[in-house]
């Protein structure tokens, strides 16, 4: 991103985030280090009070170590900023100061990139000295249950705003670009020979499944409501000698002790990025098991090219973006009985040619390659932006 230092020091990108930098790896710290190498980057996630019982648990190792020239910053906000306005201002002027503080701290000039991934941090456009904005969207914000009451109005700004938007998945493409000056599908990426090293299917196991028995049926990543946790429950009455594992962390508000009195689920918290691969070389069929909303009809599951570049078979509810793409590699379930004969399908006929193709489609989408893509694409945008003016 050849955006030209200013006389204070160089040009920094903020990166207002909803996923803490040591949590479940993704989309923003993927893209986040990546940056780095080449510009400071600051990485802005704030927490609330409800989060800290979650932080409790032990933090993800990141698969990459940050660049010197990254700064996590991560302040503790005042709980109630959706109902009460005061304290949502208050959290903004926090997060105002410690940009400014961190940009000292990194040596970068005081008009960075703002990188947005989410609405509610929109205000910021008028109170931080910016020379370029970035909406990288991921989800359909609007549908979650503590989304602010004017998250639509708030995004649209954001996508007004932007020199480029870009979406991680082609229904957020089709939804939102008639809003945006310029709107580019981008999706994630995977790290192909990190995930690739499970098909051979000779890592050694993970403690957690040292005592599997017979087919093992898994899933990794959060484990919250929009998995599709009734099926799951069906699948393990019915093939009780199936195994099955959610590997990740805990953000349900079902009562937890529900899947935990059925012995063939296995809940195991947290896993290390490192670990995942081991998880994968044991798991004979890989689950994308998601109930369908408004929320879940926009996602494009990160982990999809994780398990394929493993050659693990796949069963995945009818996500649009899923059944778009990956029809013919990865199996669909609309019905609670269509997932779990899928499933049944995949034991016992894995079709290797599909696998394969699953294979090269992931090896085909690096995080490099896609966050190259990014910034060229914000360069191209900025640079025009400069000629008209």
């Amino acid at each position: 991103m050849r955006i030209r230092p200013g006389d204070d020091g160089p040009t920094a990108v903020v990166m207002l985030s909803t996923h803490p930098f040591t949590g479940l790896w993704q989309r923003p710290q993927q893209l986040a280090v990546r940056l780095a190498r080449s510009y400071p980057v600051l990485y802005v996630c704030p927490r609330y009070a409800s989060q800290i019982a979650r932080e409790r648990s032990p933090a993800q190792t990141p698969p990459l170590p940050p660049p010197e020239n990254l700064l996590h910053l991560s302040p503790l906000l005042l709980p109630f900023e959706r109902a009460v306005r005061p304290a949502y201002n208050l959290n903004l002027g926090t997060i105002c100061y410690l940009i400014e503080t961190g940009l000292s701290k990194i040596g970068a000039n005081s008009t960075p990139v703002l990188w947005f991934y989410a609405p509610r941090f929109a205000p910021l456009l008028h109170r931080v000295r910016h020379c370029a904005v970035v909406y990288d969207i991921m989800d359909e914000h609007s549908g979650f249950r503590w989304a602010r009451f004017e998250t639509e109005q708030l995004e649209r700004e954001l996508l007004s705003a932007a020199d480029v938007a870009f979406a991680g998945t082609f229904s957020l493409y089709e939804r939102k670009r008639r809003f945006a000056s310029r709107m580019l599908y981008v999706p994630c990426g995977v790290e192909y020979s990190h995930f690739a090293a499970a098909s051979d299917r000779k890592l050694r196991p993970p403690k957690a499944l040292a005592g599997a028995k017979g087919p093992v049926i898994g899933y990794f990543g959060a484990v919250d409501d929009r998995l599709d946790f009734e099926t799951i429950l069906l699948a393990a009455e019915k093939h009780p000698e199936w195994t099955i594992v959610l590997a990740g962390p805990w953000f349900s508000r079902r009562p937890k002790h529900q899947l935990q009195s059925k012995r063939n689920i296995i809940l195991t918290g947290l896993v290390a990025y490192s670990e995942l691969p081991a998880y994968l070389a044991r798991f004979d069929v890989a689950l994308l098991p998601f109930v369908i909303n408004d929320i879940t009809r926009h996602i494009h599951p990160t982990k999809v090219l994780e398990y394929l570049a493993s050659k693990t078979p796949v069963v995945a509810s009818p996500i649009p973006d899923l059944v778009r793409f990956y029809s013919g590699i990865v199996r669909i379930g609309r019905t609670p009985e269509e997932f779990i004969a899928a499933i049944e399908d995949a034991i016992a006929r894995p079709d290797k040619e599909a696998l394969d193709r699953g294979a090269q489609m992931a090896k085909a989408a690096s995080w490099d390659d896609m966050a190259r893509k990014m910034v060229a694409a914000l360069e191209e945008a900025t640079s025009c932006r400069k000629q008209q003016t």
